[in-house]
């Protein structure tokens, strides 16, 4: 199978804002490193297609999924992008891959059947076999699976151990065994342990939930809204610091003309817009307090940002 492959593209026209950190970026058909004004790009060809972040490693790697040819193929890849092909699925038995906190998940609509992989690409535990699974999360010896009205969690011998009654859109891990699912029916955001019990409630505006990002300190940040590409956006993002307490939300409303997805870190807040008609996207940066504190650009379409180890 195909491996990514680099070249370097350095100071390209200057961005605006420049992260505390290294950042990969993903798009439809690249990965770019951002790096001040460096730009390093890496592309499996031009048959690949669908790049989506996974699981960011204790070693500093980064698990990295992509289409190409009628395979999804799931590479480790580092902070200098060198990258190595972990596992290789025909796509008819992927219907989706989804993080895990010690490598991913793989759902096979065919077979009903979700197994976890580590970060070695090998099987761990046993298959749970969810019926419907639409989105899932590994977290520490749990997998949490969002299925057709219900929210179900497994062990690590593939057996149902709990399961509550709700139509979830999206989950995101949390520290100390902990995840964060969204309910756009309520216009609620609840927050789980592992064994479901429910340790916070958080209530939204009534628009439409486009995206849920959880901080490495336990924050949860929450994209609504309607992008409008040029025209009068209501797009914004709520961070709350701490779920379980009562105060407000910093609220991110400044240079979103399209976003798609946000990522929090302990001191800042990316929120990646993707091209309007044709054009580059852009990832807009906030302090955690929703300070603007500039936009980086020569990034192609981003779907995504993730913060990696200098």
């Amino acid at each position: 199978m195909k491996r990514l492959v680099l070249w370097t593209l350095v100071a390209l026209l200057g961005a605006s804002a420049s992260p505390t950190s290294p950042l990969l970026v993903i798009s439809r058909y690249q990965l770019v490193y951002v790096d001040g004004d460096a730009r390093r790009v890496a592309s499996a060809g031009p048959g690949a297609t669908g790049y989506r972040l996974l699981s960011a490693m204790a070693d500093g790697s980064v698990l990295v999924a992509y289409d190409d040819a009628g395979f999804v193929n799931v590479e480790s890849v580092s902070p200098s992008l060198a990258s190595r092909t972990i596992k290789t699925f025909p796509r008819a038995a992927a219907a989706f891959i989804a993080p895990s906190s010690d490598g991913f998940l793989v759902y096979d609509a065919s077979t009903q059947l979700l197994r976890r992989y580590d970060a070695q690409g090998s099987l761990s535990g046993t298959p749970a076999a969810p019926f419907g699974a639409r989105t899932a999360l590994g977290v520490g010896d749990t997998v949490v699976v969002l299925g057709p009205g219900r929210l179900d969690a497994y062990d690590t011998r593939g057996r149902l151990q709990h399961t509550v009654p709700l139509d979830g859109a999206a989950l995101a891990a949390l520290p100390g065994g902990r995840f964060a699912v969204s309910d756009p029916r309520d216009s609620e955001i609840r927050v789980y342990t592992t064994g479901f019990q429910q340790t916070a409630t958080l209530r939204v505006s009534g628009r439409p939930m486009r995206a849920l990002a959880s901080g490495p300190d336990g924050s949860i940040g929450i994209l609504t809204g309607t992008p409008a590409c040029g025209l009068v956006s209501d797009a914004e993002v709520d961070v709350f610091d701490d779920p379980a307490a009562a105060r407000g939300p910093a609220r991110l409303r400044a240079n979103l003309p399209n976003p798609v997805n946000l990522t929090i870190t302990s001191d800042a807040v990316y929120v990646a817009n993707a091209g309007c008609r044709g054009e580059d996207g852009s990832i807009a940066v906030f302090g955690r307090d929703g300070t603007p504190r500039g936009t980086i650009v020569n990034v192609g379409s981003p779907s995504g940002v993730l913060p990696l180890a200098r």
